[in-house]
């Protein structure tokens, strides 16, 4: 699979320390972030993230941004079909003269 690298280069949010630790993968699959990481990040239990897979082994954790209800609203009704409304009502119109002829 091709990642594009804006994916890895993306600015990040807040100016962060480069860190690293050694974690191991414990028996059901699962790895503990850091605490200075999940402290830094303010990261906690449930959240999101998408896992990445590099071939070669690396493997990325980027933290799933959730929005709120109403700016996933805005962003939907920012996607939808422009509404004319003008057109629209000619349209009922007409639908009604051919009705009644």
């Amino acid at each position: 699979m091709f990642i594009n690298s804006d994916f890895l280069l993306r600015p990040m949010e807040q100016a962060h320390a480069f860190y690293t630790d050694k974690v191991k993968l414990g028996k059901k699959g699962q790895v503990t972030i850091p605490k200075k990481i999940r402290d830094e990040d303010k990261l906690k239990e449930n959240d999101v993230f998408i896992v990445v897979h590099i071939p070669g082994g690396d493997i990325i954790l980027r933290k799933r941004q959730i929005k709120a209800p109403e700016d996933m609203m805005l962003e939907a009704i920012r996607r939808a079909p422009k509404f004319d409304a003008e057109a629209a009502w000619r349209e009922v119109l007409e639908e009604r003269k051919r009705e009644r002829a």
